[in-house]
């Protein structure tokens, strides 16, 4: 059996989804050569609409695939005020959002404030009552209460 008919697997991880493409080293290949379209065949039977950018070396990923929301916050704007505007938009009344998602929607608006600050701010909307905190089985959640 030469080397190119001998069995070769390739997994791909989309989100917390996984795939395997087998066949020998050249049809797995082949089937790579067309990654774009066997991603958009793989998003769409997961029934996802888009996919998170592959993460950096060192980055946190999130488990989300949805498009962060686009707001213009003003650089001087609190970080509560930030949080509070990010959590006022379609996507954040549409499900709670955890903290790794808040900072990744604050890092897109090029909103930048560290972690624990936001925790910190988190804590405090949630004793205001301006938030709500869920405990679901990723961690902590936040949602805007409604007024």
């Amino acid at each position: 059996m030469s080397s190119s008919d001998r069995p070769f697997t390739v997994r791909i991880r989309i989100g917390t989804n996984e795939i395997e493409v087998s066949g020998t080293h050249e049809e797995v290949m082949r089937t790579l050569g067309n990654v774009s379209e066997l991603i958009s065949k793989v998003t769409l039977a997961f029934g996802k609409t888009t996919i998170p950018p592959p993460a950096q070396e060192g980055e946190e990923t999130t488990e989300t695939s949805e498009e962060f929301p686009s707001v213009a916050i003003d650089p001087a704007t609190s970080c509560p005020d930030a949080i509070v505007q990010l959590l006022s938009t379609d996507w954040g009344r549409r499900k709670p959002r955890t903290l790794g998602e808040l900072l990744a929607a604050m890092k897109v608006n090029a909103v930048h404030y560290p972690e624990g600050t936001v925790k910190g701010r988190l804590t405090d909307l949630t004793k205001r009552g301006v938030l709500r905190r869920v405990n679901s089985g990723r961690g902590y959640e936040y949602i805007l209460v409604k007024s």
